[in-house]
């Protein structure tokens, strides 16, 4: 078959079907919005997302300041949201990144605290959980953790976690000085013009100047090379 022939069965199928046919990329594009979306709480956040938290995904809230960097401020927002929909989050926290003291009691009465040792630990857990309906959100609060420290975990552990939660369509939001796994397919990169120690503001002051930015990942050589983009792609 020549290319004009090609091209001729091409556009015959195309008058056939109609708009089934679509390119890849416009097909990601529609499932993208077709999306069960949460608030999270943050209107730049939820913008950058695409209308919220994707739900059934997990989705990774990258600080590299560790808990100077933005990520306890987008954590309480989302457990701000949480309270006000009368929903119960569960946090994982590894190596006491949270500081209870830091947020307003009534939004931890939507709470539920889990201290771990190790990212996998962590893992392990949520993969018990996350089979468990009465959670409207899990967070990984990883912040204080290395490469090294996750750098075992087996990949079939990440994707049967990642099939309960598309199963009961909730959302992970997993916190991080770096990227972590492919398997969240939404990374951003989470900043705040702030030092430490202004950290007792008024925290609707602070969280309007959080800001954030797409954060692409490249592997060459075993190595991970990290890309900032400036949007989230829609």
């Amino acid at each position: 078959m020549t290319g004009i022939d090609k091209a001729a069965a091409l556009a015959a199928l195309r008058d056939q079907l109609g708009t089934k046919i679509r390119s890849g990329s416009d097909l990601l594009r529609v499932q993208r919005a077709q999306e069960i979306k949460a608030s999270t709480g943050l209107d730049s956040l939820n913008e950058h997302l695409g209308g919220g938290l994707p739900k059934g995904q997990l989705t990774e809230i990258i600080s590299e300041r560790g808990s100077c960097g933005g990520g306890g401020l987008v954590m309480a927002a989302m457990l701000s949201r949480a309270r006000r929909e009368q929903q119960y989050v569960m946090l994982f926290d590894v190596g006491g990144s949270f500081g209870a003291e830091s947020f307003p009691p009534v939004d931890l009465e939507a709470l539920l605290w889990v201290g771990c040792t190790s990212p996998g630990e962590s893992l392990e857990a949520l993969d018990i959980a996350s089979r468990d309906e009465n959670f409207g959100l899990f967070l990984l609060d990883w912040r204080n953790c290395q490469a090294r420290d996750w750098r075992g975990i087996k990949s079939s552990l990440w994707y049967r976690i990642l099939g309960q939660l598309r199963e009961r369509e909730i959302p992970a939001v997993l916190f991080a000085a770096q990227s972590v796994t492919s398997v969240a397919k939404r990374k951003l990169q989470v900043s705040v013009p702030v030092r430490c120690g202004n950290m007792d503001e008024e925290r609707k002051v602070l969280w309007e100047e959080l800001a954030f930015e797409a954060f692409h990942v490249a592997v060459k050589e075993e190595e991970q090379v990290f890309e900032r983009g400036e949007a989230i792609a829609s």
